[in-house]
């Protein structure tokens, strides 16, 4: 069984890697392609953009939780679970907050993911 603290911890780097990816969608997207202007221009926009400081702080914070989960853990453990609940909460963020259109398959891809989740948890 895991401990709740490093569950906590996973749980925490996903949190904050789903919000700042969330962030990244909020400053850039439908605002057509950042490459065309330019690889210059590109880093530019990006530089420029003051929701990057947020969206940074948040991919920030994600590492150190996982760093910190990562001492209490293994990463064949750790880090699939990290993953399948970014990719959860980014799908119930993409369709609340962007209108997102979610698929069959990505309903189906989600239940996939879950079960490995699963599966890798009944393990540990």
């Amino acid at each position: 069984m895991i401990e709740k603290t490093t569950l906590a911890l996973i749980l925490a780097s996903a949190a904050t890697n789903a919000l700042g990816s969330s962030v990244m969608k909020h400053a850039y997207g439908g605002r057509g392609d950042l490459l065309s202007s330019g690889v210059v221009g590109a880093f530019l926009k990006i530089a420029l953009n003051p929701w990057i400081a947020l969206g940074l702080s948040l991919f920030g914070a994600s590492f150190f939780f996982m760093a910190a989960a990562l001492s209490r853990a293994e990463l064949t453990f750790a880090y699939p679970l990290m993953s399948g609940v970014v990719y959860l909460l980014l799908l119930v963020i993409g369709f609340f907050i962007f209108h997102e259109n979610i698929t069959l398959m990505r309903v189906g891809g989600m239940a996939l993911i879950i079960a490995g989740i699963t599966m890798l948890a009944a393990q540990s």
